[in-house]
């Protein structure tokens, strides 16, 4: 079992679904996005206010299985957790379960950096905010 240290429900909005009727792969990352920011947000890190600072953080890859599509309607939940390796190296890991049932929807892991006036950096203020969701993995 994974610790998620944060969560987001959600609902599909009908323009999010393709002719086959399920959600556009495209979206889910849409989803993890807005709920990666939501959750930096509910930490206190402000992405305009870093900007203004020199500080961006920024995604250098992003990996997505995908296991069972959503439709129109469905409600869902998107569980995180962050975990670091050196650095400046940041992993989010984000899940997608359907709910009720937590049905498994989407498995992904985005690799994120930060950087202060275009140099690789992780200043101090986003690293200790960014402690907080440390420490998932497997349980």
């Amino acid at each position: 079992m994974t610790r998620y240290t944060h969560e987001l429900e959600m609902e599909v909005r009908d323009y999010e679904c393709d002719l086959q009727g399920v959600v556009n792969n495209a979206n889910y990352q849409h989803y993890i996005e807005h709920a990666r920011h939501r959750w930096l947000q509910d930490m206190g890190l402000d992405f305009a206010e870093l900007h203004r600072q020199g500080i961006d953080l920024v995604v250098v890859r992003l990996e997505m299985d995908f296991r069972f599509p959503l439709r129109s309607g469905d409600r869902f939940v998107v569980r995180s957790w962050f975990e670091r390796e050196g650095r400046l190296r940041l992993f989010c890991h984000q899940d997608i379960y359907r709910l009720p049932d937590q049905k498994a929807v989407v498995t992904a892991v985005v690799t994120a950096t930060g950087l202060q006036n275009g140099r690789p950096s992780l200043p101090a203020v986003v690293a200790e905010k960014l402690q907080k969701g440390l420490g998932g993995g497997p349980a």
